[in-house]
């Protein structure tokens, strides 16, 4: 059912549109929402990013307010295999989505992991629209009922109101005996299909939810790593036609759905630029693996003409391309094996036989060419002012993943502050080594432990980056509470909700970062359920901003957020 977010554990392994949408949405400085705030200036205020969440029926935050843009890929009325589409991802058969599925993890095979049983409060009356016509029917455990359903002939439009009672958190609904157009035969499809959160007009043209925009106020980065999935991976290295990555493959606003389906994955970068320019945020993106050279060029094209111009863009070659459990690690790889086979490779220049060592030098290859070809779309100074690549790789092997990259890289193509912005890592706090029947304050106490003993690590890549004039920057960093296992599940949950969750997060940033020269802080994650999968989000309502981690967050950036603790933290607090 529910696409689980994957383990995240460091010590292991068209112009127009775009900027029509940025003006949709109020322009570059638009007011933010009915939240009253107030941020103040501290020393870490414009070092702290954020990771936003996967694109998904589940994301506990919410980003749209049509929660249409995020329905999982529709399938056949049975649920057994996916609907034939048209172009733009609509059904052209009856066919069945779900709209949202915000269960905690996992309803659907109990028992929950959850001892709290958490699960956000999505209840009320969403608008319905589409073209064409259709009967309407929710699945078993949605719960929601459907009320004035309408068909107007004249515009071959139906409307109806579905709602959504107070303890649902699953959403399922079927088209069927539909008439794609008014003189179309039965089981022909629909399109254009909307469906309008609670709250909003049904004619509403905003597009990103009041909460969600508030909840990104504090930032100054966002990361958009998850928000366009950057871990998937178009095809095997090797197997022709199918392992290369164009810009025509992209995700656009006017998809079906910004799910991954098709050949299309990841957000539309429209989106990603029209919600930097509606918070007027600096972006930090991540370059898909399999991306072709026109691919960069056409995305840096976009930005250029349509991310507010004072905006800055740090960019990452695909996403722990080190890390032996993601695709592109094996992508890279066989990529880097090919390269040197062809003869004449600067990745084997020294005469070096190791194949992850070519690995290691193709990651930062791909990494300079993405830069050299930003530089060629903004200028020849846009390095590191506006364009700031960062080289990232894994914090455990300071000397073969940083140190010996970079010496390569200074030998190859100069000094790498001419072509870099920095390097970063991810030094999650975790807590691996708790006891199996630990408490949730023991393991707070336990993740503190890991937050110092990742000082080793910190201080050696510090070295490393101020020898070459580079800033030193976490690309991930919270607490680490996945990796799958049930055991203590309910405790390392419940961990993550403590007040002493705030003293944590606030000393791993202050005194085991800051203090010691560290650069850009990026929290992983904004909002997620919490599971055996991972506690990442800084909350598990995105309606809900007064938890412990939220709180070191404003403590950090000097952010002041109006209101008391909400009624479902209380719940959390008492056990309830």
């Amino acid at each position: 059912m529910f696409a689980l977010r994957r383990r995240r554990q460091t010590e292991r392994f068209p112009h127009v549109l775009a900027l029509a949408l940025s003006m949709a949405l109020g322009g570059w400085m638009g007011a933010f929402s009915r939240e009253s705030a107030d941020a103040q200036t501290t020393p870490y205020a414009d070092k702290i990013g954020v990771e936003l969440d996967g694109i998904g029926d589940g994301s506990r935050a919410k980003p749209f307010v049509d929660v249409a843009k995020t329905l999982r890929p529709w399938t056949t009325t049975d649920g057994s295999k996916p609907a034939p589409l048209d172009a733009n991802g609509w059904p052209r058969t009856d066919a069945m989505t779900v709209l949202f599925d915000i269960r905690p993890i996992p309803a659907w095979n109990p028992p929950i992991d959850d001892p709290d049983a958490f699960q956000p409060d999505w209840s009320g009356t969403y608008k319905l629209r589409f073209t064409g016509q259709a009967i309407l029917a929710l699945g078993d455990a949605s719960q929601a009922h459907i009320a004035n359903q309408r068909y107007d002939a004249a515009t071959n439009t139906t409307t109806a109101d579905v709602i959504v009672p107070k303890g649902a958190g699953l959403l399922v609904l079927s088209f069927t005996q539909t008439r794609r157009t008014a003189n179309s035969p039965t089981n022909t499809g629909i399109t254009n299909l909307r469906m309008i959160r609670p709250g909003y007009p049904a004619n509403t043209k905003q597009v990103f939810t009041n909460e969600f925009l508030a909840s990104l106020q504090p930032f100054r980065i966002l990361r958009f790593m998850d928000w366009t999935s950057t871990n998937h991976n178009p095809g095997y290295y090797g197997d022709p036609g199918h392992h290369a990555l164009h810009w025509a493959d992209r995700h656009l606003p006017t998809d079906a759905t910004q799910q991954d389906y098709g050949t299309k994955y990841g957000a539309a970068w429209e989106y990603v630029i029209a919600l930097a320019n509606r918070t007027h945020k600096d972006i930090w993106i991540n370059i898909p693996v399999a991306a072709t050279d026109d691919y960069i060029k056409q995305l840096a094209l976009l930005l250029k003409k349509t991310l507010a111009p004072d905006l800055k863009i740090y960019i990452e070659h695909s996403n722990e391309v080190w890390n032996f459990g993601f695709p592109q690690y094996i992508y890279n790889k066989l990529a880097a094996i090919e390269e040197v086979g062809k003869g004449r490779s600067p990745l084997n220049r020294d005469g070096t036989q190791d194949q992850e060592e070519w690995a290691r030098r193709r990651h930062a290859k791909r990494l300079i060419e993405i830069a050299t070809i930003f530089k060629t779309v903004f200028g020849v100074n846009a390095i590191p002012a506006r364009i700031r690549p960062i080289y990232a790789a894994w914090v455990i092997q300071p000397e073969g993943y940083y140190a010996n990259v970079l010496k390569w890289a200074a030998a190859t193509y100069g000094p790498p502050k001419n072509y870099l912005y920095g390097i970063a890592g991810a030094a999650y706090f975790n807590a691996e080594k708790a006891a199996p029947n630990a408490s949730p304050e023991e393991i707070v106490r336990v993740m503190r432990a890991s937050s110092d003993s990742n000082l080793k690590w910190r201080a050696q890549i510090q070295r490393i980056a101020e020898e070459y004039g580079l800033k030193h920057c976490q690309y991930e960093v919270g607490p680490d509470n996945g990796g799958g296992s049930t055991v203590n599940v309910a405790n390392r949950i419940r961990a993550n909700r403590l007040p002493s969750m705030k003293e944590l997060m606030l000393h791993d940033a202050r005194d085991n970062w800051f203090a010691r020269g560290g650069d850009l802080y990026m929290v992983f994650a904004l909002c997620s359920a919490y599971s055996r999968y991972g506690c990442w989000g800084l909350s598990e309502d995105i309606a809900n901003r007064n938890t412990p981690k939220w709180q070191a967050i404003y403590e950090l950036t000097g952010f002041k957020q109006a209101g008391g603790e909400t009624a479902s933290l209380r719940r959390l607090r008492s056990g309830r």
